[in-house]
This record gives structure tokens, sequence and C-alpha cells, in this order.
């Protein structure tokens, strides 16, 4: 067993490998946000392909597919109410966002825009789901211990104090639908749609700094009823999930 979780970092070992390399070319090619957002599609690609090469990352045509629509239904909803929730209290939380200013140039650039809402969204949902939770899985670890730790892991590897309780959170929830589900793409989609909603958001709603501040719209105390009303739906929807 010992070897099956030490197997578990090698995706990680994989893209961090793959990150330094693209760190590399593009201080030899000058950094832009262009160039940032190129390298980090890059890098993230030829991680799948070397994860591919190995097993640990498979396709098949039946990731299209899964006859249980009421699933499907009960996915999508405990996915985006747990954006919500999740997403309006790190705004509570005042956690520090130490990569705006990167994000926001990223979402100010086409081809940030490409690798934050389409490449990126794809490759994390195939590392995080398909390579270490699938793998563990596979490997007759138990359900929740295998949610568990890929969700932490998915929240640790993006480093930034603001995205951290919210990937953490999320990825207990894209586990969750991918243990019951099997399959990757509905995860990857909702994944993509949360992070155009983020770029849009970035382009329309945020400030020169880069914050979005909800409760200038809302109101705290909307804000917080928000966050309770899409918690409880949440955990509604994830029960149903998980029947």
């Amino acid at each position: 067993m010992k070897n099956v979780y030490l197997r578990t970092l090698v995706p990680l070992l994989v893209f961090a490998a793959m990150q330094a390399v693209s760190g590399i070319l593009l201080v030899s090619v000058g950094v832009s946000t262009t160039t940032l957002s190129i390298a980090v599609m890059l890098s993230g690609l030829f991680t799948i392909l070397v994860l591919w090469k190995i097993g640990m990352v498979q396709f098949s045509w039946q990731m299209l597919q899964h006859p249980n629509r009421m699933g499907w239904k009960a996915s999508i909803v405990s996915a985006f109410t747990c954006i919500i929730a999740v997403d309006l209290l790190s705004e509570l939380l005042r956690l520090p966002d130490i990569m705006a200013d990167q994000f926001m140039d990223m979402a100010h650039n086409w081809w940030g825009i490409v690798a934050i809402a389409v490449v990126g969204p794809i490759v994390e949902e195939l590392v995080f789901r398909e390579a270490i939770l699938g793998h563990l899985l596979r490997s007759g670890v138990d359900k929740w211990s295998a949610i568990v730790l890929s969700a932490l892991l998915f929240g640790i590897i993006h480093g930034n104090p603001i995205q951290i309780p919210f990937a953490i959170a999320l990825g207990l929830i894209f586990g969750l639908i991918y243990y019951r589900m099997r399959n990757v793409v509905l995860t990857s989609i909702i994944h993509i749609i949360n992070n155009s909603i983020a770029v849009a958001e970035m382009n329309f709603l945020a400030d020169e700094s880069g914050k979005i501040q909800y409760y200038d719209y809302f109101g705290l105390g909307t804000e917080v009823g928000i966050i309770v009303v899409c918690g409880l739906i949440c955990i509604i929807a994830t029960r149903k999930i998980d029947e």
C-alpha cells in the first residue's frame, strides 16, 4: 500500500518538472503575459502526454457516456452551489490573493483566457481526478481516503491562500462526482464553466487591484444568506450523488 501512495506523487512530480522546463524556456525567450500563458498550456499538455504514456491517464469513449441522469443533475447542482458558497466565504475571510496581478493580466489576454478557462481545467482534472484519484481507487484505497487526499493535494498545489480552501472544497465535490460517475468529462466541463465565469468576473466586476467584493453589490447580510442557502443545497445534492 505504501507504493500506492508513493505513486500518487508521480503526477505531481511530472507536473512540477514540466513547470520547471517551461520556466527555463520563459527566461530564455522573455517573460510576457502571452509567453507565460503559452508556457502554462504547453507544460500542462506535456504533463498529460507523459502521464498517458505511463498509463496513469486513460482515454475512452465511455468517458462521454453515463446512464445515471439524476447523478449528472445532482453533480451539477452540488458543484455550482459549492462554488458560490465557498467563493463568497473566501471573500468574507479576507484571505490574501498573491496571484491577483498575474491572473488579471492573463484574463485580459486571449492566450491567457484559453489557459485559465480551457486548458488549465482539463489538465487539472486529468491530473487530480483521473491520474491521482483514479489511481488510488483502482489500487483499492477506500473511497473517502482517496477523495480527501486528492482534494488536499489539489488545494495545496494552487499555493495561493485565497484559492486553497476553495480548491479543497471543490476537490471533495469533484472527487465524489468522479467516484460515482467514473467520468472526468463531467468534472472538466464544470471546471471549465467555473474558470470561464472567473475570467468574466475579472474582466467586468473586478476593481483595478483585481479584487471582487460581492458584499458591495449584495450587502453583507444577503451574502451570508446566499452562503447558507447554497451550502444547504450543496449538502442535499451531494447526498444525492452519494446514494
